[in-house]
C-alpha cells in the first residue's frame, strides 16, 4: 500500500507541475509541495518495515511527525493567503502587523504544529527507543517497530483539530456574504478530505503503540483524498468566488522610479492642485504626510483648502504635518546628509505608529544650491527612496529655479520622472478645446480613423491624469497601440484582454489577464475597479469597443458597454471608449454614440479632434 502511494503521489506532482490553468498557477506550487513533503509517510512507513535499527526507526518517525506539521502549515498559510486577497501575504507582513486579527488567529493555529515538531525532537521518551512486534493486518505479518507516546498522539489530534478547522472557519468567513451552492461543496470536500486525512493518521499512529500498524491502508487513503482536495480546490467556481480581479493599490515593485518624482511648476497657485492629489491619495492609503514648504505656512493651507484638503483638521488627527523647509536643510547653501535622514528618520518614526508608509512634499519653489550640478546629484540619490517602497518622496519646483540650468533639469528628468505642469497639466483638455474640470468625469466615445493621429490623443490623455495625480485603469489588448503607451505610466492598471486564459489571472500587480469571450468577468473586474478605488478620481480607457463587435457580436458588445456605464455613474471616473468609424456602418456608430456624454472624433490629416456635443457638457 505503501508503494502505491509513493505511485499515486508522484502521479500528482507530474500532473500538477504539467497543469495549465491560468487561474490555478500562483497555487499549484502550494499542492506540489504538500505532495512532496507527503512522501515522508509512505517512506517513513517502508523504513519502519524494512529495517529494525532503532535510531532509523526513530528518524522515519521523525520525518513523518516533521511532514505532517509542515502539510499542516502550507495548507493553513494558503487559506489565509485566500482570506486576506487581494493584499499579499508574506511572513513579512505578518511580522509587521501581529495583531491583525486573522494574522493572530493563524499564529495560534501554528501553536500545535510547532509543539508537535518540537516534541517529536526533542522529547527523547516521544518515541520509543525498545521496539514492539507490530502487526500488519492486511500483510499477516508481525514486524519490530518504534512507537509515539501517548503525549506525542494528543499533540497529533490537536493538529487535527486545528488543521481541520481552522482553514475551513476563515473560508467560510470569507465566503459568508455569498450564497455559493458549489462554492459550499467544495469547501466540505475540502474540510471533510484533510478532517479524514487527519484522523486517518493520527489512529494509525496511536493504533502503533498497541501493535498494529495501518499507515499503509492510511497513507494510500490520503493521497486519494489530496487528489478530491485538489479538484475541488482548482474548480473555476471556487477560485473566483476567492480571487476576484480586484487590484491591488500599491505600487508596483518594478516601478521604484515612482516613488520618487518631480513636480515642474508655474507661479502662483498652480502646484497645489496636483499636490493636493498627492496628499489625499497618500491619506487614503493610510501613509503618514509630511509637507516641507518653503513659505508661510498660512499660504499652504489656504491653497490646499481650496484644492478640498483640510490641512488642519489632518494635521490634528496626526496624518500631516506642514514644517518649515528649513527644518530639512537647516544650513543655508551648503549640502550634506541632514534632509535625507531627516526623512529616513520620519519614515521610521511612521512605521513605528503604524502608518502603512510615508509621503514626502518637499516644496522647493525657487530653493536650490549652487553649483545646480552638485544639487542635482543630491535630488537622485537613491536614499530618498526605500526598497520597501513604503516612502515616497514629491519634490516641487517653480519653472524659475532651473531657467538657464537646461542641461542640469534634463539630467533630472533622466533620472527621475519629471511632471511639468507647464507641458502636460491639461494637454488633453486643451487639445479639445475643454478644461480638466469640464473633461473629469464625463464619459466620451473617441471615434478614430486608423489613418488619423489617435496615438497623438492618448499621449496627452496619459500625460494629463499623471500630471494631475489620477490613476489610469486601461482594457487593451496586448498588440495594442495602447497598452505600449500605458506601460510605463505611474499607477496605471492594465487589464489585457486575451484569448490565451479561461480565468482572470494576475501576472503581476499591475497587470491582469482578462478572457476576451467572457463579459462577465470584464464586467467584474470593472466593478470591483471601481470599489477598491472608491472616493478617488481616476481614468479609465477601454480599447477598444471595434474589436469586440467583430469578437462578440454588436448586441453582445451593446450590452457590455451599456452595463459597463451604469457601472462608472461615478463623477469622480472619467471614462473614453474608442472606436474604429472606418469599421462599421453609420447606424452601428449611432448607436453607441447615443450611450455617450460626447464624442471625439480623430480624422485623417487631423491632428486636433473634433468635439461633439459640446453645448451639452458646457451647460
Amino acid at each position: 500500500m505503501d508503494a502505491a502511494a509513493i505511485i499515486a503521489d508522484a502521479s500528482m506532482i507530474v500532473f500538477l507541475s504539467r497543469n495549465s490553468l491560468s487561474y490555478f498557477q500562483s497555487y499549484k506550487d502550494y499542492f506540489i509541495a504538500i505532495y512532496l513533503t507527503f512522501l515522508a509517510f509512505p517512506t517513513g512507513d517502508l523504513i519502519l518495515m524494512a529495517s529494525t535499527a532503532p535510531a532509523l526507526q526513530r528518524l522515519s518517525i521523525q520525518g513523518i511527525v516533521t511532514s505532517g506539521s509542515l502539510i499542516a502549515i502550507i495548507w493553513g498559510y494558503v487559506a489565509t493567503k485566500l482570506y486576506v486577497y487581494p493584499e499579499t501575504l508574506s511572513p513579512k507582513r505578518l511580522i509587521s502587523r501581529p495583531f491583525r486579527p486573522i494574522f493572530l488567529a493563524f499564529a495560534l493555529y501554528l501553536l500545535p504544529m510547532i509543539v508537535a515538531f518540537i516534541d517529536g525532537w526533542t522529547d527523547p521518551l516521544a518515541i520509543s527507543s525498545t521496539s514492539i512486534q507490530a502487526s500488519y493486518p492486511l500483510d499477516s505479518t508481525t514486524l519490530p517497530s518504534s512507537t509515539v507516546s501517548v503525549l506525542l498522539v494528543g499533540i497529533g489530534l490537536g493538529v487535527v483539530v486545528s488543521f481541520t478547522s481552522y482553514p475551513l472557519a476563515v473560508l467560510s468567513r470569507r465566503r459568508a456574504l455569498v450564497k455559493d451552492r458549489e462554492v459550499r461543496r467544495a469547501l466540505r470536500v475540502i474540510a471533510a478530505s484533510f478532517g479524514v486525512i487527519s484522523l486517518a493518521l493520527v489512529l494509525g499512529f496511536g493504533l502503533l503503540a498497541f501493535g498494529q500498524n495501518i499507515l499503509g491502508p492510511a497513507n494510500f487513503l490520503s493521497v486519494v483524498l489530496i487528489i478530491f482536495t485538489v479538484q475541488a480546490f482548482r474548480k473555476p467556481t471556487f477560485l473566483k468566488a476567492f480571487l476576484g480581479v480586484v487590484p491591488s493599490l500599491q505600487s508596483s515593485p518594478g516601478a521604484s522610479h515612482y516613488d520618487q518624482m518631480v513636480l515642474i511648476h508655474g507661479p502662483g497657485d498652480e502646484k497645489f492642485g496636483p499636490i493636493a492629489k498627492y496628499i489625499l491619495d497618500g491619506v487614503n492609503r493610510r501613509e503618514r504626510v509630511i509637507y516641507f514648504h518653503d513659505g508661510d505656512v498660512a499660504v499652504v493651507t489656504e491653497g490646499l483648502s481650496h484644492q478640498g484638503v483640510d490641512a488642519t483638521r489632518l494635521m490634528l488627527k496626526g496624518a500631516l504635518r506642514i514644517p518649515p523647509l528649513g527644518s530639512a536643510y537647516p544650513s543655508t547653501g551648503v549640502l550634506d546628509d541632514t534632509p535625507l535622514e531627516v526623512v529616513q528618520e520620519l519614515a521610521t518614526e511612521a512605521k513605528t505608529l503604524g502608518n502603512e508608509g510615508l509621503r514626502v512634499v518637499l516644496d522647493y519653489d525657487d530653493f536650490v544650491v549652487r553649483p545646480l550640478q552638485k544639487f542635482v546629484n543630491h535630488l537622485t540619490d537613491p536614499r530618498w527612496t526605500s526598497p520597501d517602497h513604503n516612502l515616497h518622496v514629491l519634490m516641487a519646483f517653480n519653472s524659475n529655479a532651473f531657467r538657464g540650468e537646461e542641461a542640469s533639469l534634463a539630467k533630472l528628468e533622466k533620472k527621475i520622472r519629471t511632471l511639468d505642469l507647464s507641458e502636460t497639466m491639461n494637454t488633453f483638455s486643451q487639445t479639445v478645446g475643454l478644461s480638466h474640470e469640464e473633461i473629469a468625469g464625463r464619459k466620451l466615445l473617441l471615434e478614430f480613423d486608423p489613418q488619423g493621429d489617435s496615438e497623438q490623443v492618448f499621449k496627452s490623455l496619459l500625460a494629463e491624469t499623471a500630471s494631475n495625480f489620477e490613476r489610469t485603469v486601461v482594457f487593451t489588448r496586448n498588440d495594442s497601440m495602447i497598452y505600449s503607451l500605458v506601460e510605463m505610466q505611474p499607477a496605471a492598471k492594465i487589464f489585457v484582454m486575451t484569448s490565451r486564459v479561461s480565468y482572470p489571472k494576475m501576472e503581476s500587480e499591475n497587470l491582469f489577464l482578462l478572457p476576451t469571450y467572457d463579459t462577465s468577468l470584464l464586467l467584474d473586474a470593472l466593478n470591483k475597479t471601481i470599489e477598491a478605488y472608491a472616493g478617488s478620481s481616476f481614468t479609465i480607457i477601454f480599447d477598444n469597443i471595434s474589436h469586440l463587435v467583430f469578437t462578440l457580436g454588436p448586441e453582445r458588445t451593446y450590452s457590455l458597454v451599456r452595463q459597463a456605464l451604469e457601472l462608472m455613474i461615478s463623477d469622480k471616473i472619467t471614462a473614453i471608449f474608442s472606436m474604429n468609424s472606418k469599421a462599421h456602418d453609420q447606424k452601428i456608430m449611432s448607436t453607441f454614440e447615443n450611450m455617450f456624454d460626447l464624442e471625439l472624433v480623430c480624422k485623417a490629416g487631423s491632428s486636433v479632434p473634433e468635439i461633439r456635443k459640446k453645448m451639452a457638457v458646457s451647460s
